[in-house]
C-alpha cells in the first residue's frame, strides 16, 4: 500500500553532515509511522531537490538505509525505493541490541506526560476534521495488527504522532517523534503485543473520544492514564525478564 506522503519528512536538511541527517530524517519517519511499510520514496532527483541536497549525497544516504534494511530500492519502469515491507522487524532487531534502566524509563515517561499530554490537549482544542479522521484511521489500523509486533508498533507510533500533528506545534511533533523511538526499546522486544491488550487503559478508545468530542482537560487526563499504564506494564515487563 502507498499512502500520501507528508511534506514535513522532506524539506531541507541542515546542521549535521547531509547524508546523515537525510537517514536521521527519514528513520524518523519510519519509527514514528510518517513512512509506512510499502511506501514509495519520490524520484531520487525530486527528493533530493527537495532535500537541498546533491543527487550524490541522497544516493550515499539511501545506500546506508538499505544497510540498515530500512529502504529497499528496484529497477525497472515500476521502480524506485520504498520503505522495507518487513520494516517493523528491522526495527525490533535492532531495539533487542539495546536496554532502558529503571531511571531511564521514569525519565521518558515523565518527558511523555508533559509532551504527549500537552499534545492530547491542543489537537483536542485546535483539531481539524480531517486530523479527527486520519487518528480514528491510524487507530482502526492499530486493532489490525494485534498478531505482529513490528506493524502494531509503528502503527502505534503513528496515532500517537498524528495526535501531535493535530495540536499545531511543530516543537511538540518533533519531541513526540522522539519519544516515540525511544519507546521502540520498551515495546518492540516485547515477545507479543498481547500482553498489553486487555489492559483498558493501555488502549485508544477514551483517549481518542475525549480527542473528538473536544475535551481537552479529557484528553489530557486519558493521556496521562495512558502513559502511567505503560511505564507500569514496562516495568513488570522488565521484572519478569530478570527473574
Amino acid at each position: 500500500m502507498t499512502q500520501e506522503l507528508s511534506i514535513s519528512s522532506f524539506t531541507p536538511v541542515s546542521g549535521q553532515s547531509a547524508p546523515e541527517a537525510i537517514v536521521r530524517r527519514l528513520t524518523d519517519a519510519i519509527t514514528s509511522g510518517e513512512l509506512r511499510p510499502g511506501d514509495k520514496l519520490p524520484r531520487e532527483d525530486e527528493l533530493a531537490k527537495s532535500l537541498g541536497v546533491a543527487p550524490m549525497t541522497l544516493r550515499n544516504a539511501l545506500a546506508s538505509l538499505r544497510e540498515f534494511g530500512l529502504v529497499v530500492t528496484t529497477r525497472g519502469r515500476f521502480g524506485g525505493s520504498f520503505v522495507a515491507s518487513d520494516v517493523g522487524e528491522r526495527l525490533r532487531d535492532a531495539a533487542r541490541t539495546r536496554s532502558m534502566t529503571a531511571q531511564e524509563l521514569r525519565s521518558l515517561t515523565d518527558w511523555r506526560r508533559a509532551i504527549s499530554g500537552e499534545a492530547c490537549y491542543l489537537a483536542a482544542e485546535r483539531g481539524a476534521a480531517r486530523d479527527f479522521e486520519l487518528i480514528q484511521e491510524a487507530a482502526a489500523e492499530f486493532l489490525q495488527h494485534a498478531a505482529d509486533v513490528g506493524k502494531r508498533r509503528i502503527a502505534d507510533a503513528r496515532l500517537h504522532t498524528l495526535i501531535a500533528e493535530a495540536s499545531r506545534s511543530a516543537d511538540l511533533l518533533r519531541e513526540e517523534i522522539q519519544i516515540q523511538e525511544k519507546l521502540n526499546l520498551l515495546i518492540l522486544p516485547q515477545p507479543t503485543p498481547s500482553l498489553a491488550k486487555d489492559t483498558p487503559s493501555m488502549q485508544h478508545d477514551t483517549l481518542i473520544a475525549a480527542i473528538l468530542r473536544r475535551d481537552p482537560e479529557g484528553a489530557r487526563k486519558e493521556m496521562l492514564v495512558h502513559v502511567e499504564s505503560t511505564y507500569d506494564w514496562s516495568s513488570s515487563m522488565s521484572k519478569a525478564y530478570r527473574k
